[in-house]
């Protein structure tokens, strides 16, 4: 059997999809229920914030919805209302999926940019920023200092 033979399409467009991407969804699904499942029973043991929880699960549904549409509808193209149907859903789990991917993105964004409060033990005020190179009417100038100093 040849490689060119296994891997060709079909002359015409038939009722079914090659048998990778039956398999591959189904390996897909299979993530995706397994990581709801692993976040479910674990859910005391992960620190995950409310707006994560709720954006993890409705990223992982709509991923769902869009493999399982594709891989079940996308040839359904004999009754017009039905391919209509399965373009207006696909269309949706898709930009919903890259909107909670969106949304998850601004959230590490916003807690990876997030200020440390400052300690609540320490006498001395923080130090004010100051430029690293000072310069000006009262200020002496770096050269200046730098030829002082020799």
């Amino acid at each position: 059997m040849d490689l060119k033979t296994v891997l060709s399409l079909p002359q015409y467009p038939g009722e079914f999809l090659h048998p990778v991407v039956y398999a591959c969804t189904a390996v897909m699904l299979l993530c995706l229920l397994a990581s709801v499942v692993t976040y479910i029973v674990h859910q005391s043991a992960i620190r995950i914030s409310r707006k994560g929880r709720h954006t993890l699960l409705n990223f992982c549904f709509h991923a769902a919805l869009t493999f399982t549409v594709f891989a079940g509808g996308i040839n359904r193209t004999k009754y017009p209302i039905l391919c209509q149907a399965v373009g207006i859903v696909l269309h949706y789990s898709t930009l919903s999926t890259m909107l909670w991917i969106g949304v998850t993105a601004r959230n590490i964004y916003k807690q990876v940019t997030k200020k440390a409060p400052p300690c609540p033990d320490a006498d001395q005020p923080p130090y004010p920023k100051q430029p690293l190179l000072r310069s000006g009417p009262n200020q002496p100038c770096v050269k200046a200092r730098a030829q002082d100093s020799e």
